[in-house]
């Protein structure tokens, strides 16, 4: 193991004897700074190391920035190595060394009316550890409001946190995963965002579909157009950046409140890393919900913090989709008042092209 980034780049750490201390890979470790890099302020920061086994992680945070970090850790040998690996970084002054287990460390520094700005959590992986820690944490209260916990877990241990604790990012790493969480504060809206996917191939956006994100807008603070497609399989009429611009000028007038965007791979791993707990489906017809109940089902077993809404298209839209308005279109029928202005545009213009 080493130091990756800081002050203490490329100094290499001492790990504990045997398998009792599981320690992070650097890529993981990579992984995991560069999302709190992106997201919260680590210089200057107190950080906790909980579960800190030879400190990697801590050490990691004060390279990085941080101006105090506390190690919690029970084990004499990772506690040996822990204090080597400070004295070694040169960062002795700015490290405290706990020797407790989670639990009891907590309780003390909750006693001692102790907080911190940001905490990172690598307990031993499938032992059930995670949610519990996670429990006794908020218990504590030691972490400040617009704080945050990074948690490096096995893909089969997903956080489950109170609610307090806001979901904000997940990474995936082969068997690994990273977890971004944020302690909500009264100015921080964005932490407070009721945050919904709406998926689709919008291949065109019809009017039915915003129809559907509108009405989503008096549900969800914030909704996720996501354009969902495989770049070995998509035979789409527009390309992902097309659609994801059509999709942007068709809702301008929503704001921030609606976001653009386009994906590949599983939307339960999407949904995950920005932060959306809510899928929203369209149901125009019985026959729809068969097929959308079963992805609904799918996405759960994939990932259980994910759930699906479902919204029935209005009776105006019954029968649109962007299937039949490309048919229609490319048999020079009208689609006027199917597709917004934007898209009525581009769409004429594609047929005309394809009958060339």
């Amino acid at each position: 193991m080493r130091v990756i980034a800081g002050r203490a780049k490329g100094r290499r750490l001492k790990t504990s004897a045997g398998q009792a201390t599981r320690p992070t890979a650097d890529r993981v470790k990579e992984a995991m700074f560069s999302i709190l890099g992106s997201r919260v302020e680590l210089q200057g920061a107190e950080v906790l190391d909980l579960f800190a086994g030879s400190g990697a992680l801590g050490i990691e945070a004060l390279s990085r920035g941080a101006r105090h970090a506390a190690f919690v850790e029970p084990r004499r040998d990772a506690l040996r190595a822990l204090r080597e690996n400070l004295e070694a970084c040169r960062f002795s002054d700015a490290g405290e060394v706990l020797p407790a287990n989670a639990t009891a460390g907590l309780r003390r520094l909750a006693r001692d009316g102790r907080q911190f700005d940001g905490v990172l959590l690598d307990p031993p992986y499938c032992e059930g550890l995670v949610d519990a820690t996670l429990a006794e944490l908020w218990k504590a209260q030691i972490v400040r409001a617009g704080g945050w916990v990074v948690i490096e877990h096995h893909i089969n241990e997903p956080p489950v946190p109170p609610a307090e604790l806001h979901l904000t990012q997940t990474r995936r790493y082969g068997k690994t995963a990273v977890t971004l969480l944020r302690v909500a504060k009264e100015s921080d809206e964005q932490i407070m965002q009721r945050k919904a996917v709406y998926p689709g191939s919008f291949d065109p956006i019809t009017n039915g579909h915003l129809d559907i994100v509108k009405r989503a807008l008096h549900v969800f603070d914030q909704v996720v157009v996501a354009v969902a497609y495989n770049p070995h399989k998509d035979s789409a009429l527009f390309t992902p950046a097309e659609r994801v611009e059509m999709i942007r000028l068709a809702l301008a007038d929503a704001g921030e409140r609606v976001v653009a965007d386009s994906f590949e791979g599983l939307l339960v791993d999407y949904c995950d890393r920005v932060g959306a707990g809510v899928v929203i489906r369209g149901l125009r017809a019985v026959s729809d919900f068969e097929t959308e109940f079963q992805m609904a089902l799918m996405n759960r077993h994939l990932n259980g913090r994910v759930e699906t809404f479902f919204m029935t298209a209005s009776e105006a839209y019954f029968y649109t989709a962007s299937r039949l308005v490309k048919e229609v279109a490319g048999l020079g029928g009208n689609i006027s008042g199917l597709v917004p202005d934007t898209v009525y545009q581009r769409l004429l213009a594609k047929a005309k092209t394809r009958k060339r």
